[in-house]
């Protein structure tokens, strides 16, 4: 690799030291590099946000300095433009992040060698359907969750390639790929799932259901989550989260439809330590 381009977050690296260091480095060696530092949930029409949707089509790899917020921010921008991307960890789990901040150094020597593997990971995309009209589309690293924002129970219908599957009473669902099935969706209860694969996990959110599980489909199915209200009941607050990001209200009948984005993320893998492995590690 040559050329490279540094994503930092402004708040786990004061001035961008660790993203200087890094572009420094990769210069000496003969490489081309540059920086831009970003805030988590940065406003889409930024500088910084419009320098990464506008890297150069030769850029060979981007390397994101933060936790895994910031890779999936990063993420969800860059997977249209299929750049491979590497995590350094500067947060605290950091399931994403490939490198850790003590092994910067080896980490850049290899791929200056060009010592490295690659990864496809599947994305989601997820339409609102807002008083029977779309509402827009959004990319999903890790999940997308409909969930009510007050403390009353919420009402959610969920269909899969057009069948009735269940309605679930309780505080939302998580609809999360492999990658997100060790954040929300774990915490949630739900199944922890090989993130190289390509399926679709449904988890309820506290659900009043005596029995409840999680449902993995096909990366192929396509699932659908309309808000609804319980009989009696007053008409509660919801909304959608893509990635955990700014919510968007929903009203009663409205939709989000789920399935397999076009595009992909490409991970840069240094090392060769199985994902059990590495999740026996990080759950210590």
């Amino acid at each position: 690799m040559d050329r490279f381009f540094v994503i930092t977050n402004e708040s786990r690296d004061p001035q961008a030291e660790k993203a200087k260091m890094i572009c420094e480095y990769l210069r000496s060696a003969g490489k081309t590099c540059d920086h831009v530092s970003i805030e988590r949930d940065s406003d889409p029409d930024s500088d910084s946000i419009r320098r990464i949707r506008q890297l150069p089509a030769d850029t060979e790899a981007v390397i994101v300095l933060g936790g895994d917020g910031t890779f999936i921010q990063c993420a969800g921008y860059l997977a249209p433009r299929k750049i491979p991307m590497i995590g350094v960890n500067l947060g605290h789990l950091g399931y994403l992040a490939e490198v850790e901040k003590e092994k910067i150094t080896p980490a850049l020597d290899s791929l200056i060698n060009d010592d490295y593997t690659t990864e496809e990971r599947m994305l989601l995309s997820g339409t609102l359907v807002i008083d029977k009209k779309e509402g827009g589309s959004f990319p999903a690293v890790n999940d997308i969750v409909v969930r009510s924002t007050d403390a009353g129970v919420g009402s959610f219908c969920i269909e899969v390639n057009g069948t009735y599957l269940t309605t679930v009473s309780g505080d939302g669902v998580i609809v999360a790929t492999p990658t997100g099935s060790t954040a929300y969706n774990m915490s949630a209860g739900g199944p922890i799932i090989e993130p190289g694969s390509s399926m679709i996990v449904i988890t309820p959110i506290c659900p009043l259901e005596v029995v409840s599980r999680s449902v993995v489909l096909s990366a192929n199915d396509t699932v659908v989550i309309r808000t609804a209200n319980r009989p009696g009941r007053p008409s509660r607050s919801i909304n959608a989260y893509f990635d955990g990001g700014e919510g968007h209200a929903l009203s009663t009948g409205d939709e989000v439809v789920i399935s397999r984005a076009d595009s992909s993320v490409t991970l840069i893998k240094l090392s060769r330590e199985s994902f059990l492995e590495v999740l026996s590690r990080k759950m210590q």
